[in-house]
């Protein structure tokens, strides 16, 4: 176990010639998931003053206007440039995320009090890193990477609920 800047890395079935590379892996991945939920959270705290500009003028909760749809472009975008060239084309392939709110998407990781991964590398090709937030309902995600001339990339995510609980896809980062 080796702590990086606050945080806590458990090895798991991984052997000692492959632990260093935890050290080139996870920070790249965390800061890219912090970046992500920061956009994230703006793009939120902009939708709720669209959202209640709209209501004070009198439009519809249900109907979006082009304030709206522009956030939603923009969203897109900035996201996109933001994880693709951490992610490979598996992981690009279903587009930008599909939703913004509070809390954010990695908050309850991001946010834990102590913040822990699991970092499981059994071969040269592929590395599993799992993060729970144990106060937090158990909220965990799994990040799988593998090496490409440019670094280590995701190449999928996965989320679970519960200690017990099975991993479902995320089909973004």
């Amino acid at each position: 176990m080796e702590t990086m800047e606050n945080i806590q890395i458990v090895f798991e079935d991984t052997p000692e010639k492959f632990q260093p590379l935890a050290e080139e892996i996870l920070p790249p991945l965390l800061e890219v998931l912090k970046e992500r939920n920061e956009l994230e959270k703006e793009i939120f705290a902009r939708s709720l003053k669209l959202r209640k500009e709209k209501a004070a003028a009198g439009v519809p909760e249900y109907q979006s206007g082009p304030e709206e749809e522009a956030l939603w472009e923009e969203y897109g975008r900035r996201y996109l440039d933001l994880v693709s060239p951490h992610c490979t084309e598996k992981m690009l392939k279903w587009g930008a995320a599909r939703s913004f709110g509070k809390p954010a998407k990695y908050d309850y990781l991001l946010d834990a009090p102590e913040f822990a991964v699991h970092f499981t590398m059994k071969s040269a090709k592929r590395a599993v890193v799992t993060a729970r937030n144990s106060v937090s309902y158990s909220y965990g995600y799994r990040f799988i990477l593998r090496p490409f001339e440019d670094g280590w990339k995701v190449d999928g995510a996965e989320c679970a609920l519960g200690d017990g609980g099975s991993w479902g896809v995320e089909h973004s980062l």
